[in-house]
């Protein structure tokens, strides 16, 4: 068996072939660009021919796993984005699971990870804030897949703005973001050489359109 791993994250996309055991077999990822259905698009269709028999996608949230669709705060093109829909029509009869992507960090942990408890709490910081817990040795996902999901807690009423249009969430202080904003406001410079994006494939165009269709 072998299974195809989907990252949606805020900055970048991932995806990577594992078999039944975890094992890593190959991997790519992708900044999410001006068009991140053509940079999704473009990931899936170059894994979608190395026979893959099932596929799971941990996105960023918030979710619907019922509905199979994704809002991630930090793709504003995607609200109620059909995401699992998509991918199905990218690779015909192959199965697609979607869950939040800290809950699948959460679970891998836990099943293949240092955590030797049932239980536990799995905390997500990159361009934004998740968690995902695990309870006696069960996902623990609520109705629609965003329990846990703790990036939007209120933890400072005064607090700076947030891109989900509240005030003092945890993500305001703690994501990448967040915390670069504060180390430049402390005085910090960045270094200016910065890593070079892997071309998987050419970037799409700046007017590219997701809103039209999933693809």
């Amino acid at each position: 068996m072998t299974v195809l791993a989907l990252d949606i994250g805020g900055t970048k996309f991932a995806v990577a072939r594992v078999d039944a055991s975890g094992t890593l077999l190959d991997r790519a990822e992708h900044p999410v660009g001006q068009s991140p259905t053509a940079t999704l698009r473009g990931l899936v269709a170059d894994f979608a021919d190395r026979g893959v028999t099932g596929i799971g996608i941990g996105s960023a949230g918030p979710i619907d796993t019922m509905a199979g669709t994704v809002s991630p705060i930090n793709i504003p093109r995607w609200r109620g984005y059909p995401l699992v829909a998509a991918v199905q029509r990218l690779v015909p009869g192959v199965p697609v699971s979607l869950a939040g992507d800290a809950q699948c960090m959460a679970l891998g942990e836990w099943w293949r990870g240092g955590h030797s408890g049932s239980s536990l709490l799995g905390i997500v910081v990159s361009t934004g804030v998740g968690g995902g817990l695990i309870i006696d040795g069960r996902p623990w996902t609520g109705r629609t897949g965003n329990a846990g999901h703790i990036g939007h807690v209120l933890v400072d009423h005064d607090g700076e703005p947030c891109v989900c249009g509240a005030r003092g969430c945890l993500e305001t202080v703690a994501c990448g973001p967040s915390m670069v904003r504060w180390a430049l406001a402390q005085g910090w410079t960045p270094a200016t050489a910065r890593p070079a994006p892997c071309p998987l494939y050419p970037s799409p165009p700046a007017d590219a359109d997701d809103t039209a269709a999933p693809w």
